[in-house]
């Protein structure tokens, strides 16, 4: 379960990356003086603190319902400084962002909810 509800995070934050490169959001900010690393880091900072939000609330539910298994926490304080710029990075790739956030959700699905057991199982 906690699987797909991870899967989510990176199609919110995929097309909002989109439709800023459509509408040249960067572009004009880039005009008006802001370096790229400034607004490359911002960015990345900002998305981080976002997706700490839900992995709060999943640690937070977790142990009140009592499934609180050793060692999640540290995957919970870990991924958002590899899901961020994954997707930063595979934004890139899509010019629609209705396709990026089908692909993104196909691909983190089956990541966390395919890959995973397998390799558990293996």
């Amino acid at each position: 379960m906690m699987g797909v509800a991870l899967a989510i995070i990176p199609c919110s934050m995929i097309s909002f990356l989109l439709k800023e490169r459509m509408e040249s959001l960067k572009h004009m900010q880039l005009v008006s003086g802001m370096s790229i690393p400034a607004y490359w880091v911002s960015n990345m900072i900002a998305d981080v603190i976002k997706v700490y939000i839900p992995m709060a609330l999943i640690q937070g539910l977790s142990y009140l319902f009592n499934c609180n298994y050793p060692g999640v926490w540290v995957l919970l304080l870990v991924l958002p400084w590899g899901l961020v710029p994954f997707t930063y990075l595979t934004s890139f790739l899509f010019t629609n962002d209705t396709n990026a956030q089908i692909s993104t959700l196909a691909m983190s699905f089956l990541v966390c909810n395919v890959f995973a057991p397998m390799v558990f199982t293996l």
